[in-house]
């Protein structure tokens, strides 16, 4: 063989060679990249008092479907997989805050293909309405005309009803809420899928009272991911792909039961002399393997509603029944009954500073405390995650409900413990008091539930009795709650601006952007009627970004007209406060606008700075390099600490104005003045007053050393357009 033969034997083995190499190089570069893109861990949602898809056992550990089917997932790829169990508007709300990664149990409609993407398969459920028997005619949407129909909050069943022409629509918080309001006649038609509906009329033991309509709609149930990660989706369905199919239908038999398997098939082998024997054989075991497989479910599920995972107290389920029969003995004896609707004020907070096992351990020791409180012939349940409802029998007064009250605030009032952390959380509670408020379950519980609502607005950590004047207040507040919902889009929300003023010559120095509701039915409604609702419901977030991106437009509007814009204030909330990349929205906004960051203030209430004082720090200094003012607002209501107080890069302080009112006839309130006043300059902090409203109370404050003002007695709350005058007039008066 020629030398020029073996060379190039040479170079082709050498190219070869070289060309194995660099594939495998390209093949471990590609699984590197991979790797380095596979999430260490992941965080999963749902709703966590949906048995047997997901609840909490005795030992308060999740359990279930779910948790078995991602526990596999997890083995299966490696990845940390945490399950959390909260309320189903919490979950949306996690994953599209990109608090959580995945929610499970979702139903897929058109509304939220938008915000998530869904995985490819799913179970198939059905939606129908459910309607009391002496309402006819109800088989569609078509003739639901003039009806007043409940659906749960953030359902998909509520969102098929809006999208189908339904406007007369009740929403409420769970669906057992939702159940209980159509058995005590509140909402006579409801929508909720089969399986849930069908289960609760059960347990409540009204399934004979109502008639179904033919399906709605079929949906199917998914898990999902925000909108725009599908890669994330994509590793996960790989995940499920890599589940071996058996162990799937191993958990889909332990939890959702398995078919009962028919005997028909072994006639091919019997002849057709036994055909006879063999259909009556296989009826009678059909039978027996249903009613099996019936009492074991039905035992199952007795176990899931009666005895709450957590916290081992009775369940909505039995304490509906416990008050029934002490409503019947009511009946018999003449006492009273009365019910106490228990919330812990804040306990979110607890949460998301020291986690969901720590504020766990909260809800165990506060249900030990009410438990400690009452008698062997009352009832403590928990209602929901931070809610508890009590059952007092065979009160000789109403008066004594109030009594009790307040030795349970005092329980809950004591310090709770986790394991060196001192955690204070006190309660509101709501009292109705059989037959006078109620002589249902359901309409006592309702009631009780409303005053407590009530308790809250009085500044927590307080009792009230129901009033008949309280559910018309509720029911307009649930009217509100749907009106909200689409609000925005239909324009009917206003920005206002009430002037800030210097206290020693009136010249205007900006402004505090205010919200306002024109409501279609009830004209222009004051924040403090919506915002309560808009922060409940999470759309205070949405809300929010659109103020902010109106004043800012509206601050280079007047730039471009020729106006020295003044700063202008905001007010933030707490929800979005705590939002992820906070800063970079409103880093954004701002240069959108193409304004001077600096005319931007933003406004936090002094008790949410207080809440973790560590992040505040963190957060208002990402804020401050943006360029922001930032202003504490109410300052003087809440518990801040000088030391942080300081370390908050912070350029006012505002004097709420529950002070300022009584300042010029009440000793105390002159003298917290003046101690806020002295405060907030010695810090190198401008001070304002708020509600000012007489030539008293502006002299006090002169005399004092405030720097600003704001309130009636300079101006209220303007549109656009009036501020804009302002302006053009402080211009010409300064020349």
């Amino acid at each position: 063989m020629s030398a020029h033969v073996r060379r190039g034997a040479r170079t082709r083995a050498f190219a070869g060679l070289l060309f194995a190499a660099l594939a495998l190089a390209l093949w471990c570069i590609a699984l590197s990249v991979r790797a380095a893109q596979r999430p260490s861990h992941i965080v999963v949602v749902t709703d966590d008092r949906y048995p047997p898809y997901l609840f909490r056992g005795d030992d308060g550990e999740l359990q279930g479907h779910t948790k078995d089917k991602w526990d596999a997932w997890s083995r299966a790829t490696g990845v940390k997989v945490e399950l959390r169990g909260t309320r189903w508007v919490v979950a949306q709300q996690e994953v599209l805050e990109r608090e959580a990664d995945v929610i499970d149990l979702l139903a897929y409609t058109p509304a939220r293909d938008r915000d998530f993407d869904f995985s490819p398969d799913g179970a198939t459920v059905e939606a129908r309405l459910y309607f009391q028997k002496s309402l006819g005619g109800i088989h569609d949407v078509g003739s639901l005309r003039g009806v007043l129909v409940g659906a749960k909050q953030a359902s998909a069943c509520g969102d098929w009803l809006r999208s189908h022409g339904v406007r007369n629509l009740r929403t409420y918080p769970d669906s057992e809420t939702l159940v209980a309001a159509a058995i005590d006649g509140e909402v006579r038609v409801f929508c909720m899928d089969a399986p849930a509906a069908n289960y609760l009329l059960f347990h409540q033991g009204v399934a004979e009272q109502f008639h179904e309509s033919p399906p709605l709609y079929s949906v199917p149930i998914h898990w999902a991911v925000r909108e725009g990660n599908g890669e994330l989706r994509d590793f996960i369905r790989r995940g499920f792909d890599r589940v071996p199919s058996a162990e799937l239908s191993r958990i889909d038999a332990k939890w959702l039961g398995s078919p009962v398997p028919t005997p028909f098939d072994i006639r091919w082998f019997l002849g057709l002399a036994v055909i006879p024997v063999l259909l009556l054989s296989a009826s009678g075991s059909v039978s027996i393997a249903k009613r099996v497989l019936r009492l074991r479910l039905e035992a199952r599920m007795q176990k899931f509603t009666t005895r709450d995972g957590l916290t081992g107290l009775p369940t909505r389920t039995l304490v509906y029944d416990r008050l029934s029969q002490a409503l019947a003995e009511s009946s018999r004896s003449g006492n009273a009954v009365a019910v106490l609707f228990v919330d812990l004020d804040r306990f979110k907070a607890v949460n998301e500073t020291y986690g969901h096992d720590r504020g766990d351990r909260v809800l165990k020791e506060a249900a030990r405390r009410l438990e400690r409180c009452v008698r062997n012939t009352d009832t403590v349940s928990r209602f929901s995650s931070d809610e508890f409802v009590m059952v007092l029998t065979g009160l000789a007064r109403a008066d004594d409900a109030g009594i009790f009250a307040r030795k349970v605030l005092g329980e809950l009032h004591r310090v709770f413990d986790l394991g060196g952390q001192a955690v204070y959380c006190t309660a509101s509670i709501g009292i109705a008091v059989h037959p006078g408020d109620g002589t249902t379950p359901a309409t006592l519980i309702r009631n009780a539930d409303i005053a407590m609502y009530r308790a809250k607005e009085r500044g927590r950590n307080n009792f009230q009795y129901f009033l008949p004047e309280m559910h018309e207040k509720a029911v307009r507040r649930l009217h509100l709650e749907t009106a909200l919902r689409g609000a925005l889009q239909r324009g009917e929300f206003q920005v206002r601006y009430q002037p800030r003023v210097l206290v020693a010559t009136g010249a205007i120095t900006g402004f505090e952007a205010l919200l306002r509701w024109q409501h279609p039915e009830f004209g222009l409604l004051a924040p403090s009627e919506f915002i309560p609702v808009l922060e409940d419901t999470g759309l205070i977030v949405e809300v929010g970004e659109w103020v902010l991106e109106t004043v800012c437009k509206q601050l280079a509007d007047w730039r471009d007209r020729g106006c020295d814009p003044r700063p202008v204030a905001v007010n933030l909330s707490a929800r979005q406060f705590r939002m992820a990349g906070l800063d970079r929205a409103i880093a954004a906004i701002i240069a959108e606008a193409g304004i001077d960051a600096g005319l931007l203030e933003l406004e936090l209430t002094e008790s949410l700075l207080m809440q973790d004082p560590e992040e505040t720090v963190k957060a208002l200094g990402n804020l401050e390099r943006f360029g922001v003012r930032l202003a504490v607002d109410d300052f003087g209501t809440g518990y801040s600490s000088l030391m942080y107080l300081k370390r908050f890069p912070i350029d006012a302080l505002k004097i709420d104005r529950a002070f300022v009112s009584d300042a010029t006839n009440n000793a105390e309130d002159a003298a917290i003045v003046r101690a806020i006043i002295d405060l907030g300059h010695n810090l190198g902090l401008k001070v304002v007053a708020e509600g000012v409203e007489t030539t008293a109370q502006h002299e006090f404050l002169r005399t004092c050393g405030c720097d600003e003002m704001q309130g009636f007695l300079f101006s209220g709350a303007v549109a656009a357009a009036d501020a804009q005058r302002m302006l053009v007039s402080a211009q010409a008066q300064a020349a």
